[in-house]
Order: structure tokens, then sequence, then C-alpha cells
């Protein structure tokens, strides 16, 4: 025997022990820690919470589903298509029906962990609600709230002032000539009636 060679499922065992050490302990931009505990931010995370077998980065062999436009697929990882980044993830188009999609799920992951693929039903259960969900609410007739830009509504009302001022500058100057219109007119009478008597 030239060299002492490990069995290919410990090696990849070995080397995703080895990355969630890395991710752990040192740093990973997916990570997000908070009060209530430690999240995952990846898409690919089944749970969303940052654990051994929840880690899509620590696991040659994971499954997961995701949404795209209101379409789900299953996306499947294996150690075989390590070496093919592009590849990586095998993608599989889930029915809208949900029986369907069950017996899809089934059928691609029959042969792994349990616990993984109790994991991705329970997230196909819960996605295929809120799609629910969302379909009823845009069924539903109500006020859509719009957002208005706080430096749009300051700057109409500086324009509202200035017009306000503008307009009340134009009444004193109107009020104005219309005081010395009368004078000059009483005046001019006045002075043609004295004129007219002598």
């Amino acid at each position: 025997v030239l060299g002492w060679f490990p069995h290919p499922a410990r090696g990849d065992e070995m080397s995703d022990d080895v990355i969630w050490h890395c991710i752990r302990h040192n740093h990973c931009s997916f990570m997000a820690k908070i009060e209530t505990g430690i999240f995952c931010r990846n898409p690919y995370n089944a749970t969303g919470i940052c654990n051994r077998s929840s880690c899509p980065l620590a696991n040659s062999r994971y499954a997961t589903i995701r949404d795209h436009d209101g379409v789900f697929y299953l996306y499947m990882k294996t150690a075989e298509r390590a070496h093919l980044p592009k590849k990586l993830w095998e993608r599989v188009k889930l029915p809208r029906n949900y029986e369907k999609a069950m017996e899809i799920i089934n059928k691609h992951l029959e042969f792994w962990p349990k616990l993984l693929v109790h994991k991705i039903k329970q997230r196909l259960t819960k996605m295929t609600q809120y799609r629910i969900r969302m379909r009823r609410l845009q069924l539903k007739v109500r006020e859509k709230i719009m957002t208005v830009p706080r430096k749009k509504t300051q700057r109409d009302l500086r324009r509202l002032d200035k017009a306000e001022k503008a307009a009340q500058l134009d009444k004193v100057i109107f009020s104005d000539k219309l005081y010395h219109f009368t004078i000059i007119h009483c005046h001019v009478l006045t002075s043609s009636f004295y004129r007219s008597e002598y």
C-alpha cells in the first residue's frame, strides 16, 4: 500500500468540520448576532438559524427551497459537484399544488437525512402559507399608503409661504396705490372746483 486515503464521505465530513470551525469562530459574512439568538442571512439556509446542521456552507450535502417570482424551486447540493461552482446547486421546479410538491421532495430526497427533509417540508409549508396570505391581501380592497418624501413636502411648504408673502405684498402695494390715487384724484377735484369758483 503506497499511502492511506481516507473514505470520501469521511473526507467531506472533515472538510465540512474545518469550514464550520472557521465560520463559527473566526468570521462569517452571513452571521447576524442579536439578543434573541444567532441567525443566518444566507439565501440558501433552510431555517435561518446559524448552526452546524443548518449551514449551507459547512454541509457538502444540503438542500433548501427558494422562491423566484412566486415559483418555488428545490435546490440540492452534493459533494460530487463541489468542484463545479457553477453547477453546485441542482434546481428542480416545484408545482403550485402542495401535495404534488411534497411528492417531488420525497422522490428527490429519498435517501437524505430525515431531519433535513423534515426542515425542507416545514419550509415549503411556511412558504405556501405566506403565498396564500399575499394573494388574499392583494385581492382585498383597501387604501394604498403612499410615502411622500420629506424634502418635497418641505419644499412645497416653503413655496406656499413665499406665495402667501408675495400675495400680501401685492395687496399692500395695491392698497397703497389706491390710497395715493384717491388722494390725487380728490386733490385734482378740489383744485378744479376752486378754480371754477374764482
